[in-house]
């Protein structure tokens, strides 16, 4: 029951920065790097998440508000949707993160880390069993 609840709730949360992120697909420029590239015409940007979402190079995790119609910190994003995180800081310098799919998961060469929504921590998962 407990872990139902959790992820109901974490699938809401996430629902909820989509669909804000996916209205923002209006004002972004069709040419936003994938998830995880760094756009060369801006060497603050070390990469982006979902649609809206940018992690810079300082390690900064924003989101883009169109309701609001301003920038706000991830944490912030959160904050006005009722739900309290500590997304930041990473749990690694943002020149080990490889892959940042959405803003509760990223890959670096060594391990993959998921943030826990209820315990407002980032947790280290880990690699997946990989054959060789």
């Amino acid at each position: 029951m407990q872990w139902t609840k959790r992820m109901l709730r974490a699938g809401a949360v996430l629902a909820s920065a989509f669909l804000g992120g996916f209205a923002a697909t209006a004002f972004l420029q069709p040419e936003t790097p994938a998830a995880g590239m760094v756009d060369p015409s801006n060497p603050g940007i070390a990469g982006t998440f979902g649609v809206g979402g940018v992690l810079t190079a300082a390690g900064d995790v924003w989101q883009y508000r169109p309701d609001k119609d301003r920038w706000v910190t991830l944490d912030e994003s959160f904050a006005l949707e009722g739900q309290a995180t500590g997304v930041a800081p990473l749990p690694v310098p943002v020149s080990r993160v490889r892959h940042m799919e959405t803003f509760g998961f990223l890959v670096t060469d060594e391990a993959c880390y998921l943030y826990d929504l209820d315990g407002r921590a980032w947790k280290n998962i880990g690699m997946p069993p990989m054959k060789r």
